[in-house]
């Protein structure tokens, strides 16, 4: 049997499970959208009337699923943003640290060089006193 020999029978399927024209409640631009395709398509997907209810279902258990999706992409997107905002502040802290440490540092060659001229004076203080000693005596 032809694709179009097939159709042709499966049409009067379909026909048989819908109700007269009369008895339709539908607009005339709604039964000029439906064409004789799209019922062939949709049979030929799987649609049936039998199996409309668990095709509603399932679309609506589909639906609950993106949404519950959905807030889950949400709340990972506020914890990315989140996690972005800590790494710039540890960024900053980290510079922070640098410039702290570098002053530390140029700090404690201050000291140092204090502390050589601190104990150069000193050597000089205790050379100068010896040398009162020496002549007091």
């Amino acid at each position: 049997m032809g694709k179009k020999q097939g159709r042709k029978a499966g049409n009067s399927k379909i026909r048989a499970h819908l109700p007269p024209a009369k008895e339709r409640s539908s607009s005339p631009a709604t039964d000029q959208s439906w064409t004789e395709n799209d019922f062939d398509e949709m049979r030929e997907e799987g649609f049936s009337p039998s199996n409309f209810s668990e095709l509603k279902e399932e679309l609506r258990t589909q639906c609950k699923e993106t949404k519950n999706l959905e807030k889950k992409v949400e709340e990972l997107m506020a914890r990315v943003i989140n996690a972005e905002k800590v790494l710039n502040e540890m960024k900053e802290m980290k510079t922070m640290t640098r410039e702290i440490r570098d002053k530390c540092t140029s700090f404690s060659n201050r000291l140092d060089q204090l502390e050589e001229r601190v104990s150069a004076i000193e050597d000089q203080m205790n050379e100068m006193k010896r040398e009162e000693k020496t002549k007091e005596k």
